[in-house]
């Protein structure tokens, strides 16, 4: 049986990379070899015609766009705010401007009017995969943990930029393709069959509790180490998982090509 199966914040005037670029290129590639190969191809025609060299280089794509005026739009489109005292996320908290939810929303509209739109095809594989990295998911008042300032393996962070790419290195996922194709291939098909059975806001409000817990066991200037990562790893590396299974059946389902 074949297998359908995180950018952060742009509220501050600080570069700030959702998942890293690490991240986004291992859903990204992991969503084109667990999608069918008549999508694999269509791909393959969009992406060249960006003049990108690869899908998952294309999806990484729009976090380059933060100084360029031509696509100020998009930056609050990268992640959803909601507020500490709710246990979960609803559309009523997406921002007049647009949030996460809307932007996935507009991008498959954009595709079915055009699938050959290939910024519109790399804007919603960009931003299924924010809304899988937490803190996307997150507080206004801290910026999506970028005003929570951590020490993470003795050098000063915030808790953004952990979730965003550090524990993913100290995983050893950075420029490590066996490390990725082993978590690709550690994907359970029930699982992932459970995984396609929701929706895009089922997929915030899990981001949700998991930021919850996250900000639930947060000390001020808290000291990171390998308790840490080892707290969070299956966590994180399910929710790449989930981000790549689900954006494969996102991608067939828009290009018709179902298996």
């Amino acid at each position: 049986m074949r297998i359908l199966f995180f950018v952060l914040l742009a509220l501050s005037a600080q570069p700030v990379f959702a998942f890293g670029q690490t991240g986004h290129k291992m859903i990204c590639d992991m969503a084109y070899q667990l999608s069918q190969p008549q999508t694999q191809a269509h791909i393959d025609t969009v992406v060249k015609a960006s003049g990108l060299s690869s899908f998952a280089e294309g999806c990484v794509w729009p976090d380059t766009l933060r100084d360029d005026d031509s696509f100020k739009w998009s930056a609050p489109l990268h992640y959803i705010n909601f507020a500490r005292h709710n246990t979960t996320v609803s559309q009523a908290d997406c921002a007049k401007l647009g949030c996460v939810l809307s932007a996935i929303t507009d991008m498959q509209q954009r595709l079915a009017k055009d699938d050959n739109d290939w910024q519109a095809l790399l804007f919603l594989a960009h931003f299924i995969a924010d809304l899988h990295q937490p803190l996307h998911v997150s507080y206004a008042d801290d910026l999506g943990g970028n005003k929570t300032q951590v020490t993470f393996f003795q050098q000063a962070t915030n808790l953004h930029s952990v979730w965003d790419s550090r524990i993913l290195a100290k995983l050893g996922y950075n420029n490590n393709p066996t490390a990725q194709q082993q978590l690709l291939q550690a994907i359970d098909s029930k699982l992932a069959y459970q995984w396609q059975q929701s929706n895009v806001l089922d997929w915030a409000n899990e981001s949700a509790v998991l930021t919850k817990d996250i900000y639930h066991h947060y000390q001020p200037n808290m000291l990171l180490s390998d308790n840490y990562v080892q707290q969070y790893q299956t966590s994180l590396e399910t929710r790449v998982q989930q981000a790549a299974v689900r954006l494969a059946l996102v991608l067939d389902k828009t290009f018709n090509y179902r298996p």
